[in-house]
């Protein structure tokens, strides 16, 4: 966890990421709300596929439900708190935690790949590794093995939640 203290006199590009918490199902919501107000703002989605009345149909849903990262500038701070269908900020002690910059861009990777993404909360920590090459490259997590197969797990440690993603073992590098 990064110090928050400077938050509000921080660059918009250096800003840390902050975790926002929504109302059920309000994820949506909350982002446009903050897109609107010019908040910088990611909400990860994963493609899932579902049947209603008999027809099969794929839904862009929250990757971590409940959940919208957002980087505020300085003046944008305070506005955060009068977004519709928002619980607050995540916090660690009486500070806003943060996000680790490369855990973020990690799952940015994943989500972009367009990859089956599961999100597991019961997945056991491993070896730290980097994806050297494929469409997840630039990606590091620790390296799981899952019924014969590896799979890539980037733990998000503020949403007690973890993305996993099978890879080739042959694409890996241990950090």
């Amino acid at each position: 966890m990064k110090d928050t203290t400077a938050i509000k006199d921080e660059a918009p590009r250096t800003a840390p990421w902050l975790v926002l918490k929504t109302r059920s199902r309000h994820e949506d919501v909350v982002e446009t709300s903050l897109q609107q107000k010019r908040i910088d703002a990611y909400l990860p989605r994963r493609n899932v596929l579902r049947q209603w009345k008999g027809k099969r149909r794929v839904v862009a849903l929250p990757l971590f439900p409940g959940y919208v990262f957002v980087r505020p500038t300085a003046d944008q701070f305070d506005n955060i708190r009068y977004i519709r269908g928002s619980c607050g900020l995540i916090l660690c002690g009486s500070r806003p935690a943060t996000l680790c910059e490369g855990d973020l861009d990690a799952v940015k990777i994943l989500v972009n790949s367009g990859a089956e993404l599961r999100v597991d909360p019961q997945l056991t920590p491993g070896q730290r590794v980097k994806i050297a090459s494929g469409p997840f490259a630039g990606a590091c997590g620790e390296l799981v093995r899952v019924k014969r197969h590896d799979r890539l797990v980037i733990n998000v440690h503020l949403l007690a939640s973890s993305v996993s993603v099978e890879v080739e073992s042959d694409a890996i590098t241990m950090l």
